[in-house]
């Protein structure tokens, strides 16, 4: 499996909950909306208009705001905003 970003690339794709930038692990990008979609609980088809990039050929980047945020059942990133 690839390593993705799912991302707004335009201020207007933002999402109100600021889950704006999204690391997945899957075989296409397709496939890496739908797991980011699952990821932060939204409905199929609402990252539809977030770009896609896959880390291996992407340059070094930083994501500015909030720390990140992990999924339930892990222990490396906060899961929520308020473990902060």
């Amino acid at each position: 499996m690839t390593t993705y970003c799912v991302f707004a690339d335009t201020e207007n794709k933002r999402r109100a909950d600021r889950r704006n930038t999204i690391v997945v692990q899957a075989d296409n990008a397709d496939a890496a909306r739908t797991a980011a979609e699952q990821h932060i609980g939204a409905n199929p088809g609402d990252l539809a208009g977030f770009s896609v990039v896959d880390l291996s050929t992407a340059p070094p980047f930083v994501v500015r705001g909030h720390p990140p945020l992990g999924g339930a059942g892990q222990s490396v990133w906060p899961s929520t905003i308020h473990s902060l």
